[in-house]
């Protein structure tokens, strides 16, 4: 299911937000290891915590993730 509106990366997203992850840029390996955590197209990710410093800690397909900012960078959602 294609997802349709604004899309921000993950890095954008605030602290207690649930979106869902429209697309993942990448090169194949980048974008295979962000499947492998449960970062694919339509799938619900909660915001727990967003620190510019520390990067941020979401859930995702029922596991708790930390994930720097440069990978957030990565995850666009909407």
């Amino acid at each position: 299911m294609p997802a349709t509106g604004a899309q921000l990366p993950l890095a954008m997203a605030h602290e207690g937000q649930a979106v869902r992850v429209a697309r993942v840029s990448g090169n194949t390996e980048k974008r295979r290891h962000l499947e492998n955590l449960g970062f694919v197209e339509g799938a619900e990710v909660n915001v727990v915590s967003q620190s510019s410093s520390s990067g941020t800690i979401v859930k995702v397909k029922g596991a708790q993730l930390g994930v720097d900012h440069a990978t957030c960078m990565h995850v666009f959602v909407c």
